[in-house]
Order: C-alpha cells, then sequence, then structure tokens
C-alpha cells in the first residue's frame, strides 16, 4: 500500500518488485485499489524458470493471470540466455 500511496499522491506510476509463489498474491489488494482509482501501479514479480512450471515445483503459481481482470497488461519475460 506505501506504493499506492506514492502513485496516489504524485500521479506517477510507482513500482513494485517481488519474489515467487505466493508472495505475489500479497499485492491484490492494492492492485485492486489502484485498478479501481486509475492509479498507476508497475509490478515485477520473479517467477520460476518455464521448466520448473506445472510440475510440482516449489513457489509456482500462475503469475501471469494472477491479476486478471485489474490490470491492462501483462507479460511472461523469458529468462535470460
Amino acid at each position: 500500500f506505501h506504493a499506492l500511496g506514492y502513485a496516489r499522491g504524485s500521479g506517477r506510476p510507482a513500482c513494485i518488485i517481488t519474489s515467487s509463489g505466493t508472495a505475489v498474491f500479497n499485492l491484490y489488494p492494492a492492485v485492486v485499489e489502484a485498478n479501481q482509482g486509475c492509479v498507476p501501479l508497475i509490478l515485477l514479480t520473479a517467477d520460476r524458470p518455464p521448466e520448473l512450471r506445472d510440475c510440482g515445483s516449489n513457489q509456482t503459481v500462475d503469475q501471469v493471470k494472477a491479476f486478471s481482470g485489474q490490470v491492462r497488461w501483462a507479460a511472461d519475460l523469458p529468462p535470460p540466455s
């Protein structure tokens, strides 16, 4: 909510960075409030490499669709080469 307050007060986008897994979902209340209030937030969330997704690996949840309906754009960037 600190980033939400910054963005709302300054009128500039605030960036939030989180680790992978369920930590991403701690952002959901602020994301919903930002969406409803047209407040610009940028979320950068870490994720497990593609080969460790959908196989029961620790800390793997679908982060690409985590905020469906609440964000303007989402992307899953490839791992660095």
